[in-house]
């Protein structure tokens, strides 16, 4: 586990290296992938496959690995929830794709629900 996150302003430090965009866009999508990231022998490969499908976001692999290991830095803090809250609070115009609130209010409809857990 990288270092937790412990407070309010290390997420929100945190979701600003990430992107909140980012983090709203793909939170989901690491939460079902989970066993990829968790295990050293496919980490690499996940992150990969997140830089090569989503290769429109990053100009090169590496930071793919930040946005990456930040959204796995706030999974293993156990601080999802607040995450999405903060791309739900984020200005529209800063958060620049608003689908990112949609996927952000979906993921938390979903732990609500026991849909899914992570």
């Amino acid at each position: 586990m990288g270092k937790p996150i412990k407070n309010h302003f290390e997420l929100k430090d945190a979701c600003r290296s990430a992107g909140l965009s980012y983090v709203g866009s793909f939170m989901l999508e690491f939460i079902m992938r989970r066993k990829e990231w968790e295990n050293p022998d496919t980490k690499n490969a996940f992150i990969k496959s997140m830089y090569e499908e989503y290769d429109a976001w990053d100009s090169d692999i590496s930071g793919t690995r930040t946005r990456a290991n930040v959204i796995i830095r706030i999974i293993e803090s156990r601080k999802v929830e607040d995450a999405m809250q903060l791309v739900i609070d984020a200005d529209n115009k800063k958060l620049g794709i608003l689908q990112a609130k949609e996927n952000a209010q979906s993921v938390l409809d979903l732990l609500k629900s026991g849909k899914i857990t992570y």
